[in-house]
């Protein structure tokens, strides 16, 4: 009888769910937690099977929690506590552009 492939998911310290992956690919699964097991390509492709959407979403941001033991959507409002956008200040190259653009739009000469 073949031995059941085990998925495991990584969460860091607010249980946000870093990496998914199975049995067959891990060599220490230490610091990582076993959602599931069985025979078939749901288990050894896991990522693709218990995940809907991508684990990061198009801002670089996690999409999903471990709660209970189970794989959950973390919300839009979780995301934005968890990963607060971080804003970038404008290069001094892109602030000189913008007034120049500014100053262009009144009439005034560059």
């Amino acid at each position: 009888m073949e031995e059941n492939i085990k998925v495991y998911v990584k969460v860091d310290s607010n249980n946000v769910i870093t990496q998914v992956d199975s049995s067959i690919f891990l060599f220490n699964v230490e610091d990582w937690v076993k959602i599931d097991e069985g025979q078939g390509d749901k288990f050894s492709h896991a990522q693709g099977n218990y995940l809907d959407k991508p684990l990061v979403d198009m801002q670089g941001k996690y999409n999903y929690k471990l709660m209970d033991g189970k794989i959950v959507d973390l919300t839009d409002e979780e995301k934005e506590k968890l990963f607060p956008t971080v804003k970038q200040e404008l290069s001094l190259v892109d602030r000189i552009a913008m007034l120049e653009n500014l100053q262009l739009q009144q009439g005034g000469l560059v």
